[in-house]
């Protein structure tokens, strides 16, 4: 049987990751696959940062009253060539031709019979937006692997970007078996099944789409009709929660081998979740998942979510904290703990039962125990993944 950390790798050495080419606004969450350049200047021409006048900085050393030539605004192709000791009217964000290279507001001008009289010399470059000064031509608006978000679109597009080139987003496909689980909520002896919505709600930090198929009865016909549906379709993980124990109705496996997927590995050393199954076929991969909601949850967060991340060329991240108890295990096995977490200190938390919601409810992270140690002492630094 294979340690976590060997399934891990397994999981992770079969990602192939596939790209797209969308456009700008349909890229909101993607993951760009290389850098991203601006295609021109921003600003993209010297322009006036207010309503005023704008000026030639030298003329205005000697001089104190120019003479109007004329006007331009914001979007106007008018073009205004330079007279000495002139000026022109301007309005926030049009041209500052040259050689003019300043400009003043009206509050800080006295205007006379078309004269406009200074109360002082201009510097160069006061109150003038300079062309490139945001971004610069080639420069570069977002990095490789970066997940775009609002700010970049409104970046990417402003700077010329109409096109990128994204990893696409991996589809969850979700399925779940057992004649004693249903999805609508009535009180009654059925288990409520609430690991779609659970799943779902990670769909967007996660970046990945997600269908539900519903609960399939503990039926190898029905099985088997469903996968055969779903198997062929790209870039696809398809999950199933419960059938993959050792029960006389737990039917996934054969099914899966019927269907000719490629069974990786099924059963890890980790608790909860030691029945895992996962399989490919083509560019599908398939995680069988136990059926206690919180063996599932933990395939979920540890299996599939690193997959998840590394089709989009990122890796989960976790925390390294400080144990505030000791703790016995079983060395043999790596273990995911409900636990408490408050400036890098670890409590686990009592209720660890793979039924038990509660302590998920109380639960701010999970603490990850590997196989090395039979006791984890207080005072231990363990690795954590908070939420």
């Amino acid at each position: 049987m294979l340690t976590y950390s060997a399934a891990l790798k397994r999981v992770l050495n079969f990602a192939r990751k596939k790209t797209s080419i969308v456009k700008v606004e349909k890229s909101l969450q993607h993951v760009c696959v290389r850098n991203i350049n601006s295609k021109k200047n921003n600003p993209f021409f010297n322009n006036s940062l207010l309503d005023g006048f704008a000026f030639k900085s030298s003329d205005t050393v000697s001089n104190k009253s120019f003479k109007i030539l004329g006007a331009t605004s914001a979007g106007q192709k008018n073009k205004i060539k330079y007279k000495k000791n002139c000026c022109y009217r301007i309005s926030t964000g049009a041209k500052i031709f040259h050689p003019y290279n300043c400009m003043m507001p009206y509050e800080n001008l006295l205007i006379e019979k078309g004269v406009v009289k200074l109360k002082k010399k201009i510097s160069k470059d006061t109150n003038v937006r300079k062309i490139g000064s945001d971004y610069k031509k080639g420069q570069i608006i977002l990095k490789k692997n970066t997940t775009i978000t609002a700010p970049n679109l409104l970046a990417l597009k402003s700077l010329g970007i109409k096109n990128i080139k994204v990893y696409q987003k991996p589809t969850i496909i979700l399925f779940c078996t057992g004649n004693e689980i249903i999805d609508n909520v009535r009180i009654n002896d059925k288990v409520i099944n609430s690991i779609p919505e659970y799943i779902k709600s990670f769909s967007e930090k996660l970046n990945f789409k997600f269908m539900y198929l519903g609960i399939l009865k503990d039926n190898v016909k029905q099985l088997h009709s469903k996968i055969r549906k779903i198997q062929n379709m790209k870039n696809v993980i398809i999950v199933s929660t419960g059938g993959v124990s050792a029960g006389h109705k737990d039917f996934i496996p054969q099914v899966l081998k019927k269907n000719k997927f490629n069974v990786i590995f099924h059963k890890i050393l980790m608790k909860p979740g030691r029945p895992t199954l996962f399989a490919i076929k083509k560019s599908s991969y398939y995680f069988g998942l136990p059926g206690n909601p919180i063996s599932t949850i933990v395939g979920f967060h540890f299996l599939i979510t690193p997959l998840l991340l590394r089709l989009q060329s990122k890796i989960l991240k976790l925390k390294n904290g400080r144990m505030l108890q000791n703790y016995k295990k079983n060395k043999k096995l790596t273990l995911f703990l409900r636990g408490k977490t408050n400036n890098n200190t670890l409590k686990i938390l009592s209720g660890q039962e793979s039924f038990r919601i509660k302590s998920l409810v109380n639960a701010n992270c999970w603490i990850k125990l590997s196989q090395k140690k039979s006791i984890v002492k207080k005072g231990s630094r363990v690795d954590y993944y908070d939420y």
